[in-house]
């Protein structure tokens, strides 16, 4: 995993540095507070070991704080299909700090692909599939809002 270096953005009165790791597939950020954008590359294949490194970074980059992400999937992505039949939050379920998860996709089989998958092992955060990055990224602010008054 590579990091990039960090910019500094203002949210209201304070001050954030984001952060950047680059995995083989994805580019994951800490955009804002408590706030993970993974953005797919075109072209790369979605599989296990990819998926793996994902997390790692996401865990990096949450450094034990509630956190929501947004996942973008590009048009025509490429699924290793084993990557359908693993829980990939069951060894932190109860333990991590994932609060919320949107996932952007723009072609239908991404869509059915990601349904399925949240059928077959449902989470214990608050998922949701979305065709639009404005209206996923607007759903996770009041995720945030929300789960900082739950939290409180």
């Amino acid at each position: 995993m590579a990091k990039v270096p960090r910019r500094a953005l203002t949210f209201g009165r304070m001050s954030f540095d984001t952060r950047t790791i680059e995995t083989r597939i994805a580019s994951m950020s800490l955009v804002g507070p408590g706030f993970i954008e993974q953005r797919f590359r075109a072209g790369e294949r979605i599989d296990l070991a990819g998926f793996a490194e994902n997390k790692k970074a996401r865990f990096a980059l949450a450094n034990g704080e509630t956190c929501v992400m947004l996942s973008i999937i590009p048009k025509d992505m490429d699924f290793d299909v084993s990557v359908t039949g693993v829980d990939h939050f069951a060894p932190e379920r109860g333990h991590d700090t994932l609060r919320a998860l949107a996932v952007v996709v723009h072609d239908n089989m991404a869509e059915m692909v990601t349904k399925l998958f949240f059928s077959y092992f449902p989470t214990v955060f608050r998922t949701k599939v979305f065709d639009g990055e404005a209206e996923a990224r607007s759903w996770l602010t009041e995720q945030l809002v929300e789960i900082a008054r739950e939290e409180a």
